[in-house]
């Protein structure tokens, strides 16, 4: 089955967020033995730093095809126009080159506009996976709503990544949405007998004594509430030395961060690590004694799973995503902006954490959340679409014939 994986852009040394979901997604499809081409669209302004136009090249088993045009914030009267130009010249690029595809898959609202008016001409079965908070609302800003309401009536499937996002989606589309999370990188954030035999020693080394370590990690911007984070912190250690917090992530709210740091006398207690490759995120979370985000909307949380593929357990507030998998097994969950709560729980961890099973923690995430099976459920979705079974069943009957 050959499968076109439309995303925003690739990840890159420098931008390494950028459309990591996605790609993630076409590499676990890859290894499921699905052929898949990652068309790279990247729309972003001019001020994100890369190379412009088309670029080939295969990134671990996955054929790569970007083309990039700097667009960024333009009104949606301009970028569609233009991002659906562009758009069908990629594919068409990609068409030649590969073949038309059994299945286009989008992600996100912008792009599956995008892919929408595509299919008006070239009627290939489309996907569309919806991962941004912006469509997990009552009422959708006049843009957003313009390119939903086609996006979702030309789909032939609706994805959401969390039940809440999913629900919004009904609301807003009146047809079926189906569930599949995001997947993890449970080779990369693993727990092993080793990664705990290590902490453990880590431990009697270096934390001898109560000392204890809260990781977050997300991008440094309001909706993430590291301020409501660093006060809780603040309040409820400040007399507790030896424990730590660290922040990895960068963004608008960075100075203000460190200003409020400053002011709470933590600068020795927090720290702002900036934005760190995955690996590394990967080794601190194996290290840490507990991950915590208290974002105030999340559409699933894919930062929560990477923690607890790791054996770590977390604590969450209830912003829509993580309901859907933290529970007293993992993990603690609390109201959005309060920092009193935060603090409880920060305290409740601190002292209760090592009752946690690290080990049945990562294993829970291996069998629902890995990349094994998110693209087993992605698989059978695109099967439906295209009816592999019976024409498998027909190419058999006409090779017995």
């Amino acid at each position: 089955m050959l499968t076109f994986i439309l995303s925003r852009g690739i990840p890159t040394e420098q931008y390494p967020t950028n459309g990591v979901f996605e790609f993630d997604q076409a590499c676990a499809l890859q290894e499921a033995g699905c052929q898949v081409v990652f068309l790279a669209l990247d729309l972003r302004s001019a001020r994100r730093v890369r190379r412009w136009g088309f670029q080939s090249f295969t990134r671990n088993g996955v054929a790569v095809r970007v083309l990039s045009v700097p667009l960024g914030n333009l009104p949606k009267k301009i970028f569609y126009p233009i991002g659906s130009w562009a758009l069908q010249k990629l594919y068409a690029r990609a068409v030649k080159e590969f073949g038309k595809p059994d299945v286009l898959h989008a992600h996100f609202t912008d792009y599956g506009y995008l892919a929408a008016k595509l299919k008006e001409t070239e009627q290939v079965p489309l996907v569309l996976t919806e991962h941004s908070s912006l469509v997990n609302q009552d009422k959708l800003p006049s843009d957003i709503e313009q390119a939903a309401k086609l996006a979702f009536a030309r789909a032939d499937k609706l994805i959401a990544v969390s039940p809440a996002l999913a629900e919004k989606m009904r609301e807003h589309s009146h047809r079926s949405v189906l569930w599949i999370p995001d997947m993890v990188d449970t080779e990369l954030f693993s727990y092993t007998d080793e990664h705990e035999q290590m902490r453990s020693l880590w431990e009697e080394t270096e934390l001898e004594g109560g000392e204890f370590s809260f990781l977050s990690c997300g991008n440094l911007r309001k909706v993430k509430r590291m301020d409501v984070l660093i006060q809780a912190f603040a309040r409820a250690f400040r007399d507790c030395p030896k424990v730590h917090l660290t922040i990895c992530g960068q963004g608008e709210e960075e100075g203000n961060l460190r200003k409020l740091i400053y002011d709470l006398k933590m600068e020795n207690r927090i720290e702002l690590a900036g934005i760190r490759p995955r690996e590394e995120i990967a080794q601190r979370l194996q290290q840490a004694d507990c991950f915590v985000l208290a974002s105030v909307s999340e559409t699933f949380g894919v930062s929560y799973l990477e923690a607890l593929s790791c054996g770590v357990p977390v604590i969450a507030t209830r912003c829509g995503g993580p309901e859907c998998f933290v529970n007293e097994h993992n993990g603690l969950m609390v109201e959005p902006d309060d920092v009193e709560g935060l603090a409880s729980a920060m305290l409740t961890m601190y002292c209760n954490g090592g009752s946690y099973n690290r080990a049945a923690i990562a294993q829970e995430v291996r069998n629902h959340y890995s990349s094994q099976a998110v693209a087993a459920r992605l698989m059978e979705q695109y099967e439906q679409l295209t009816h592999q079974p019976e024409v498998q069943q027909s190419k058999q009957k006409a090779l017995v014939g």
